[in-house]
């Protein structure tokens, strides 16, 4: 699979997986640093048995009820698609299951990490929260003293 159709499938269930738009995703400006680290940790050969089973999913209104039993319900896939929509959520990545690990291996990189200071500020999670990250972009004095904007009290 070539880089280019790696990553535009990567995106494809990535906007299955997390419920925001392709042009929402690429905008963070992380897809390459989420997928380069999908590939070390679990292997780009796995990750490509991922995106070809993704990409044999249908299109339109049974995509997610084959995307939860084809992948989310998957042994093998389910726990590395559930550790994507963490990647994209919080930037962050956590150690796969150990009866997953059993069965694949465990990485050295398979350990809980923050994937780059990018992927912080980025992380879906202040979208949905309607905040911004602490101390990584200007909020004003004392922004997180209430709930953000919007936000029911």
């Amino acid at each position: 699979m070539k880089a280019t159709d790696r990553l535009d499938e990567f995106l494809r269930l990535s906007v299955s997986l997390t419920g925001f738009g392709r042009l929402q995703l690429v905008g963070t400006g992380v897809a390459h640093q989420y997928l380069d680290a999908l590939d070390s940790i679990v292997s780009a050969e796995f990750t490509n048995r991922l995106l070809e089973a993704s990409a044999a999913l249908p299109e339109g209104d049974g995509r997610e009820t084959a995307l939860s039993e084809r992948v989310l319900g998957d042994p093998a896939f389910g726990p590395v698609a559930r550790n994507i929509i963490v990647l994209w959520y919080c930037g962050t990545w956590q150690p796969l299951p150990d009866d997953w690990c059993q069965v694949f291996g465990r990485a050295p990189s398979d350990q809980p990490h923050v994937v780059s200071p990018e992927a912080y500020l980025a992380g879906l999670q202040w979208t949905v929260a309607g905040a911004h990250p602490a101390g990584g972009l200007p909020g004003g004095f004392a922004s997180w003293a209430g709930p953000p904007a919007g936000a029911e009290q």
